[in-house]
């Protein structure tokens, strides 16, 4: 996968942890409590498309009735929506860290499948990132992929003459 897709997975994968799917009763009436919470009425939940009734919505917080699949769809995309909207601004805290950045590991792609001869001794990589880490989470809160990928490059660029090898990851770790 490229880098700015690993960045966007990891990040997901910190805002993820331990969540149930919308598939669940649980994991739904999660979304559902989160997207209504505290005044937010159901603003995200009509900009993802859903055209149900307050008292339809009711019916589904309360385990009464069961969203068709496309709704499911739609609540579960209106719930990445607004949950990387309310992450955006502690990520950029969380992983700017007063100036000290975040450390990442570089996991390069598996060379299996390459021929032997055309192999590259490529190991993993630590690289601390500093600078960009506003603009990686912007992107991320907008699903803006090509930014990632973008950013990402300019990342890698900081290793030196082998920065091309590592443009395509097999996994990218860091904690936020």
């Amino acid at each position: 996968m490229s880098g700015g897709e690993a960045l966007a997975r990891q990040l997901d994968y910190q805002a993820s942890s331990r969540l149930p799917s919308v598939n669940t009763a649980r994991g739904l009436i999660i979304r559902l409590r989160y997207l209504t919470w505290n005044n937010r009425d159901d603003h995200w939940l009509r900009r993802a498309g859903i055209t149900a009734t307050d008292r339809t919505i009711a019916r589904w917080k309360n385990g009464q009735q069961r969203p068709r699949p496309a709704s499911l769809k739609k609540i579960d995309r209106a719930f990445w929506t607004c949950r990387r909207a309310h992450l955006a601004e502690y990520y950029k805290r969380r992983l700017w860290d007063d100036g000290r950045g975040t450390r990442i590991e570089i996991h390069p792609v598996d060379q299996e499948q390459v021929d032997s001869s055309r192999r590259r001794e490529l190991r993993m990589r630590r690289i601390t990132v500093r600078r960009q880490w506003a603009a990686i989470v912007d992107a991320w809160s907008s699903n803006d992929y090509a930014a990632l990928d973008d950013l990402w490059q300019s990342i890698v660029s900081d290793l030196g003459s082998d920065h091309n090898a590592y443009s395509y990851v097999s996994h990218l770790g860091f904690a936020a």
